[in-house]
């Protein structure tokens, strides 16, 4: 082949020259990476993120879709009453409809993110403005309060979630060293939509009532198509590496590795009769945990890469044997555009540069490779096996892999799970009723609007600060975050006895800043204690625990408002519960320190 037929690209991340080979080029026989015969080159499949570019359009295009999406969550607490008085019904029963939608946009993260990965973000971006805007629209016609809960919550919240989860992850995929930031602008849009839907939804009900109101939050809410259409896919760069620097730094230190996991954690699974060794077509996986037969190490050697991932805690990601003949390349190209959605970073929001993976890696450059590669011969190996049940296996293998029920026999696990459903319990009553607290103190309906604004001000600035300030190394997460649900669960307790418009404003502006730095910080806080190989695992089923939470929280504290005859009482619920999650959350590293001694880090 000549050099005219070659196409040459530059690697941002690397400086190094990037070759884009045409499907004819002749096949390349592949050899081992750790064996010193002679290579004439090396075709690896990575995915690089261009840290700006046209990762600015992605970044407002995800900024658009969290204004749309958390605006008119963060903003049912102005719809509540007018629908309460249509149907005559009680507050306790209303919040239902809010906690339905707010509930189900994070329940439905797992099942999105295998739609991502088997359509990508764009697709199921669209598709979820279409389901979101057609349930707000169909609730503006609903006869009865069932039908709000069905069409405005339940349908409308899956959209929803459809569209939230892939504007957060695609940001993650256009930023690595600047994601932390780019992340916290993105979300940031969050705090902006609850700053301007609640006057927008304010002006539409005094204008057209609730339904026509609902009308125009459905044509809002279609925008949200428009904006995903921007999410393109990052697309797997095939990488020339000459001979003699295939045995890069990343190589070696996998090499490494894989000879301290052949001593270590091997010969101690051998040993044990506890290691399985899964074989489907070219693909080999290693999966402690079920009883078999001893295998043989050198065989795992020659059939296997071992991409070992420090901080996992000692558990080996497979990876698929190698293919670079040009065939399987062409294959790979068209299964595995949505792979990074498989990368174990894919949730992650804080900067990459500071995770201890990327030290023990030497770079990002070749954390990147090995992760990315991963990815994509997942979603290849994942593509080819077609079906898996009712559903595309791609989409079958996040959901595993996202709900593997295994984490939760680690207590630190629990601990977390128990104290995010504590605080998402409580992190949305102030929204549904701090409107209802101030009439019923006689405060007018534009002033108490204002105070439900005051939350999304600092709520804004809090993701975009917390997001800068938890790219230096230094920084505790989980202290910030504990620190900021104690003090505005105190806050949010002490509420009913503020007194004028001036102290509730000031409450909110506290409280808004209080919970930026949870939303902010909860991937970061999971890494930390976890190691990114558990995120998406941890991840996946924090959100079940979060998207339960949602649900009740709102609804029970109605229902005491309403035996006991004052919205006093939902404050004094949900502060309790804010603040006692704080609390709680404080010792994790103890409680982790405790697990390791315990039972040896097995679970954690």
């Amino acid at each position: 082949m000549s050099k005219s037929e070659r196409e040459y690209l530059s690697d941002p991340a690397s400086g190094k020259q990037i070759v884009i080979i045409p499907n004819n080029e002749s096949e390349r026989k592949e050899q081992h990476p750790y064996r010193n015969e002679p290579e004439e080159a090396v075709y690896t499949e990575i995915i690089v993120a261009p840290d700006g570019g046209y990762g600015w359009v992605i970044l407002v295009a995800s900024f658009v879709v969290n204004v749309i999406v958390d605006g008119i969550i963060f903003s049912f607490g102005v719809l509540k009453d007018p629908v309460r008085d249509e149907f005559s019904s009680t507050d306790g029963a209303v919040a239902w409809v809010g906690s339905l939608m707010a509930g189900f946009y994070l329940l439905a993260g797992p099942i999105v993110s295998g739609l991502c990965t088997k359509y990508g973000a764009r697709t199921v971006t669209v598709a979820g403005a279409f389901v979101a805007a057609a349930g707000i629209a169909l609730s503006s016609l609903a006869t009865s309060l069932g039908a709000m809960m069905a069409l405005f919550g339940l349908l409308a919240g899956i959209g929803f979630g459809m569209a939230y989860l892939p504007a957060i992850v695609i940001v993650g995929e256009y930023f690595e060293k600047r994601r932390a930031f780019a992340t916290g602008l993105a979300v940031a849009g969050s705090g902006i939509g609850g700053i301007i839907f609640p006057l927008l939804i304010e002006h539409l009900i005094g204008r057209y009532d609730w339904r026509g109101a609902l009308l125009v939050l459905a044509g809002i809410a279609f925008n949200c198509a428009l904006f995903g259409a921007f999410f393109r896919p990052l697309l797997p760069i095939r990488r020339r590496e000459e001979p003699e620097t295939h045995l890069s730094r990343s190589d070696s230190f996998i090499q490494r590795k894989l000879e301290a996991a052949k001593d270590e954690r091997i010969n101690k699974l051998n040993r044990e009769g506890d290691l399985e060794m899964d074989t489907v077509g070219d693909d080999v996986r290693v999966v402690s945990g079920r009883r078999m037969e001893k295998i043989d190490e050198t065989d795992l050697e020659k059939r296997i890469e071992l991409t070992y991932l420090p901080g996992s805690n000692g558990n080996m990601v497979e990876s698929q044997a190698r293919h670079r003949h040009n065939s399987s390349a062409s294959r790979k190209s068209t299964h595995s555009s949505h792979a990074n959605v498989m990368r174990p970073d894919a949730l992650y929001s804080g900067s990459v540069t500071n995770l201890a993976e990327v030290k023990q890696f030497g770079s990002v450059h070749e954390f990147r490779r090995a992760t990315s590669k991963h990815a994509v011969n997942t979603a290849d190996r994942v593509d080819s096996r077609g079906r898996s049940g009712c559903c595309p296996a791609s989409v079958g293998n996040v959901l595993h892999q996202m709900l593997d029920v295994s984490l939760l026999r680690s207590p630190t696990f629990l601990l977390t799970c128990f104290t995010s459903f504590m605080t998402l319990a409580g992190f949305f009553i102030p929204f549904v009723y701090i409107k209802s607290l101030l009439k019923e103190r006689g405060v007018s309906e534009d002033e108490s609007t204002m105070a439900l604004m005051c939350i999304s001000v600092t709520n804004t600035i809090g993701r975009v600060v917390v997001g800068f300030v938890s790219d230096y190394p230094q920084v505790d997460p989980i202290v910030i975050a504990c620190s900021s649900l104690i003090i505005g669960g105190i806050a949010t307790v002490f509420a009913p006895y503020y007194s004028g418009i001036a102290m509730f404003m000031v409450y909110a502006l506290v409280f808004g800043l209080a919970i930026s730095a949870f939303a902010a910080l909860r991937s970061i806080i999971l890494v930390d204690l976890f190691g990114i190989a558990m995120l998406n695992n941890s991840f996946g089923l924090q959100m079940l625990f979060q998207g339960v939470a949602t649900l009740v929280g709102s609804p029970i504290a109605g229902s005491i408002a309403d035996a006991t005859g004052s919205y006093n009482s939902a404050f004094y619920f949900a502060g309790v519960l804010i603040a006692v999650s704080g609390a709680l959350l404080f010792p994790a590293k103890l409680v982790q320190r405790w697990e390791k001694r315990r039972f040896g880090g097995k679970f954690a």
